[in-house]
């Protein structure tokens, strides 16, 4: 999921339009509408705006779908959070790392399963005496 797609999913849970969470955090009338329709990015700034305007909104589930919609901003819990990053573009660039070693990890697995050069070679050999 897109983080478009979460933003609308939170202005619902306002009860909001998506013209009067626009003019909220101040950006043009529509952006949010026109964004979510073509299902593209919101940039940092915007994002920023965002948080700014809206304390209970987790910046994590935002970004990374991960975590709950709605904090307490006053709520302090003794857990320190994991570090995903200072600013918008250190989280978003924490997760592309994490998908990318996720995806690695995958691929390294299935790479596993694969015969080496030399046991091709050898079963190839096996197959052309037996012929």
């Amino acid at each position: 999921m897109k983080i478009i797609e979460r933003i609308v999913i939170f202005i619902k849970h306002k009860n909001l339009s998506m013209r009067a969470f626009d003019i909220s955090i101040g950006v043009g009338n529509g952006y949010t509408s026109k964004q979510a329709k073509s299902s593209a990015s919101v940039g940092s700034d915007v994002l920023e705006k965002i948080f700014d305007q809206y304390l209970d909104l987790s910046p994590l589930w935002l970004v990374t779908g991960q975590g709950k919609m709605i904090i307490d901003p006053e709520k302090k819990t003794d857990e320190p959070l994991p570090d995903y990053g200072e600013t918008i573009d250190e989280i978003i660039e924490n997760k592309i790392k994490r998908i990318v070693e996720q995806q690695f990890k995958e691929f390294s697995k299935k790479l596993e399963n694969f015969p080496t050069l030399d046991q091709i070679s050898k079963e190839i050999q096996k197959n052309l005496k037996g012929n």
